[in-house]
C-alpha cells in the first residue's frame, strides 16, 4: 500500500495500544459513531527533492478525539498528554518513525491532535531515461 496508508496504520495501532477499548476510525466521520472515539485524517503531504534520488516527505495528520463527556476539559487534557508522548514514535511497516512536530487544539468540543511524520524516500532509477525519445530530431524532407 501507499506510505500514507502505512503511516495511518501505524497511528491506528498505536492509538489502540494507548486507549484500549476506544474505537479508532480511519475515514471520514459517518453517522452514528459512539463517543469516545478517534478519527485519523490525513491532512497534507509535502515532498522536497534532496541529493541524487532521495526525497524528503512530510506527512501531516489530524487525529480527532470525541470525548466521553461533552466539554470535559480534564479528559481532553489527559488524552492530549497521552497522545503527545504516545504518538512520538509509531511503526510504519517495520520502521520506527518519529513525529517531528505535534500540536493539539480543541474546536467545538473536539480535540484535534496534529502530527507530522517525516520520511526519506528513494526513487528507483529508471532504466530508460524518459526524455530519450524526445531528443531524436525528426528530419523533415525539404
Amino acid at each position: 500500500g501507499s506510505m500514507g496508508n502505512d503511516i495511518v496504520d501505524g497511528i491506528a495501532v498505536r492509538v489502540g495500544e494507548l486507549f484500549p477499548g476506544v474505537e479508532v476510525h480511519r475515514d471520514e466521520i459517518g453517522q452514528g459513531f459512539e463517543e469516545p472515539c478517534f478519527f485519523i485524517l490525513p491532512l497534507r503531504m509535502a515532498q522536497e527533492a534532496k541529493l541524487g534520488n532521495r526525497y524528503f516527505r512530510r506527512h501531516s495528520f489530524d487525529v480527532h478525539y470525541f470525548p466521553r463527556t461533552e466539554g470535559a476539559s480534564e479528559e481532553m487534557q489527559e488524552v492530549t498528554d497521552t497522545l503527545l508522548m504516545g504518538l512520538e514514535y509509531i511503526l510504519m511497516r517495520d520502521d520506527l518513525i518519529r513525529a517531528s512536530r505535534t500540536e493539539a487544539e480543541i474546536h467545538d468540543g473536539v480535540l484535534h491532535f496534529m502530527a507530522d511524520y517525516d520520511v526519506f524516500v528513494l526513487r528507483e532509477r529508471e532504466k530508460v531515461p524518459p526524455m530519450e525519445t524526445l531528443t531524436q530530431r525528426q528530419r523533415v524532407k525539404g
